[in-house]
């Protein structure tokens, strides 16, 4: 699965949980925790595109981590199998450790 699609899998998903009422925590309080400014967080409101862009933007600026990302999104094939895997909030967490750790 490429990145962009994987990336807005996580958000429709991560949309669904919040409006069924599974998590307290938006879309935008997700990206945030990225250091995503909260303007670009909240022109994602609900749109699973717009918010996998700003996430790969935000990939673009911490080193080596689009292609980590890509590499783990290539092992999925179908939407359930990453999602059983991962959700937005564990991805962002991941990538702030890593942009942490410098790599």
């Amino acid at each position: 699965m490429n990145l962009g699609k994987g990336i807005e899998i996580l958000v429709r998903d991560w949309i669904d949980l919040h409006e069924q009422g599974g998590t307290k925590l938006s879309v935008e309080a997700v990206i945030t925790k990225l250091g995503v400014d909260k303007a670009s967080a909240m022109m994602v409101h609900t749109n699973p595109l717009q918010a996998a862009e700003v996430l790969q933007r935000r990939l673009r600026q911490i080193p080596g981590a689009l292609d980590i990302a890509e590499k783990f999104m290539a092992q999925f094939s179908t939407p359930e199998d990453l999602l059983d895997e991962m959700d937005l909030d564990s991805f962002v967490c991941d990538l702030d450790v890593m942009e942490t750790n410098d790599l």
